[in-house]
Order: C-alpha cells, then structure tokens, then sequence
C-alpha cells in the first residue's frame, strides 16, 4: 500500500513539473518573438569586441536560466568558451547548465543532450552543433516553443544569434602567414578537421582560396585529421615522407597542429616546416613560444563563449542583437600572444567584456 501511495504521488509530481514547463514555455512564447535567421546570408552583424560598447547598457532580465550544449569537452577550445559562458553567468547572475558530448563526432549523443535539457524549463540555450543537421530535431523543438537559441561557433543552423568567426577568413589568415614566412615558395598540405563540420569545410576552402593569391606556393596535399592529435601526427609522419621537402601544414585546428608539429620534431625537421593552426588553445599556444609552431589563427574562444551568454541575455530581456556577433579571425604569434594571454597562457579576461 504504501509502495502505491509513492508511486502514485511520483507520477503527480511528475505531471506537476510538466505543467510547470510547459507553463515556463508558454510565458517565453508571450513575452516575445523571436527570429531564427541567423544562418542568412543577409545577415545583420556586430563585431563581438564592440557588442557592449555598440548596443549599449541593459537592464537584463532577472532569475533566468540557460541551457548550453557544447561539442565536446575534451578539446581545450569548448574549455575555453565554457570558461566565457560561465564568466559571463557571473557577470549576469544567469544560472547555467552546461552539457557536451563525449566527442566531436557524437552527433547522436549530442542530440539527445539537447533534447533532455529541452524537457527541464530553460529559459533559452546556447547551442554549438556537431553538424548542420544533428540538432534539427531540438532546434525545432525550442523554435516551436518560441525559444531564444544563441548558436556559438561551427554550424551555422537557424537560430535567434549566431556568435563565432568567418571560417573561411581562418583559412586564408593561415595561408597568408605561412606565404610570408616562406618567401621562396614551395610545398605545403593542410590537414583536415572533420568530415562534415561546417567549420572544417569553410577553413579548407579559405585555405585554398588564400593559396590561390601566391603563385609560388603549391598545395601538394589535403588530407584527413579529424580534429585529432594523433591521427595528425600519423598523417604528418605520411606527409613528410613523401614530400621531404614540404614547407608548411595547416591544420584545421590547434588539437591537429599540436601533432603535426611534434611529428615534424620528432622528423627532425623542427624549424623547416611552418606549422599555423586555429583556435588558440594553450597546448598551442604553448608550441607557439617555443617555436615549434608559427601561429594559430584564433576567434578568443574565451570571450566568444561570453559573448555567446551576453547576446542570449540581452535578447532575454528585450534587447534587439543583430544576426551575427562576429567572433575575430585573430592572428596569434610569438610576437603578440602576450597581448591577449597571460604567462600561463589563460586568455586575459578584461579585454572586450
């Protein structure tokens, strides 16, 4: 009997927190309405370094909660937007919950994260897709609840705001940096980021698009790393044999420039292969001081992730934020990463907040 008598009030207490969220859901709905356009071409755009400074001073909304599905954290840059997320929660006194798969090619995962957080009464998510497609059936979900969606970085899908870089500019910054530093011309390859993401296929073209400006260096090689350090040091030891005379790799992301640079070490060919990357993850950074890597081409992942929140907030509370929040395509060398890093290679908070 008294087994009854629990499960009985289980299942009122569940249907009551239905209620609750559908309640929750239907008062976002009358509060306001929201685009989800941020995908267009003809996007309206604010350069994330100026969003404060642009849109002004806000009274933000009050007790407001956030749903965020990352990629993974496993990789040092969803560390860092998770580090300007949770700042920015601080700053705004935003309760966050924050969820990622266990890898960047979980796409399955990934959606259903997004769909049980969906189910718990959030007022509004940061969502960063494994792919332009994997999150559809959450997506439509929120829109249909008419809830705000900030969509931070890779694929571009049809959200409320989208904060994050041009990919393609990440991919011809690198092919520029390796042009200057290797005058003479000659062989070059690119390393691949996985196969799918929005992010990996944009930089690839601007990689080859930025090459196509200089006549005297040769793209000999574009192969597979899939975001991973490993597989990019495998494909780096490949690369160098056949091509001995290779003269610089750019790799899809720091994860892939970390490996393929200590395959070139480990080649003995340190100093005669110039290695960019993007994202401006420590470990890369790191490289980056001692040589072994040129540059990283980074969006400040840091502050992008508190861009991410601040953006979601504004909208939150009746603030007009236009379709895109760009994240920078910054150039991160030996001779300026002490402008936006500290010593121990944190991003230095203060910056654009």
């Amino acid at each position: 009997m008294l087994k009854a008598k629990r499960n009985r009030a289980h299942i009122g207490a569940a249907l009551l927190g239905g209620i609750a969220i559908a309640a929750a859901q239907v008062c976002a709905a009358a509060a306001a309405e929201y685009t989800y356009n941020s995908a267009s071409p003809s996007a309206t755009t604010v350069e994330g370094a100026e969003m404060a400074k642009k849109l002004g001073d806000f009274k933000e909304a009050q007790n407001l909660k956030v749903g965020v599905v990352l990629k993974s954290l496993t990789n040092q840059y969803w560390q860092g937007i998770e580090s300007g997320i949770k700042a920015a929660a601080k700053k705004y006194n935003v309760d966050v919950t924050v969820q990622a798969a266990n890898s960047e090619s979980s796409a399955t995962q990934q959606l259903s994260i997004a769909q049980t957080l969906f189910g718990k009464g959030f007022d509004g998510f940061i969502l960063s897709p494994e792919s332009a497609s994997n999150l559809i059936p959450a997506l439509e979900q929120m829109q249909k609840a008419k809830l705000p969606v900030v969509n931070t970085d890779d694929a571009r899908i049809a959200a409320t705001v989208y904060v994050g870089p041009s990919h393609e500019l990440d991919g011809s910054q690198a092919a520029e940096f390796i042009a200057k530093n290797v005058p003479d011309g000659g062989k070059v390859a690119q390393i691949e980021g996985q196969a799918g993401s929005s992010a990996a296929i944009l930089r690839m073209k601007g990689f080859k698009e930025g090459l196509a400006k200089y006549p005297k260096l040769e793209l000999v090689a574009s192969v597979p790393g899939n975001w991973d350090g490993t597989q990019a040091y495998n494909a780096t030891q490949t690369l160098l044999q056949k091509y001995p005379d290779l003269k610089g790799i750019y790799a899809n992301n720091d994860t892939m420039a970390v490996g393929a640079a200590k395959a070139v070490s480990d080649m003995g060919r340190a100093g005669q292969v110039v290695i960019v990357g993007t994202d401006g993850i420590p470990a890369a950074l790191d490289a980056i001081q001692k040589g072994t890597m040129g540059a990283t081409v980074s969006p400040l992942p840091y502050y992008q992730g508190f861009w991410s929140l601040e953006a979601l907030v504004r909208v939150l509370s009746g603030e007009k934020v236009p379709d895109w929040v760009v994240a920078p395509a910054q150039l991160i060398t030996k001779d300026n990463i002490g402008d936006f890093f500290d010593k121990d290679l944190n991003m230095k908070p203060g910056l654009y907040e």
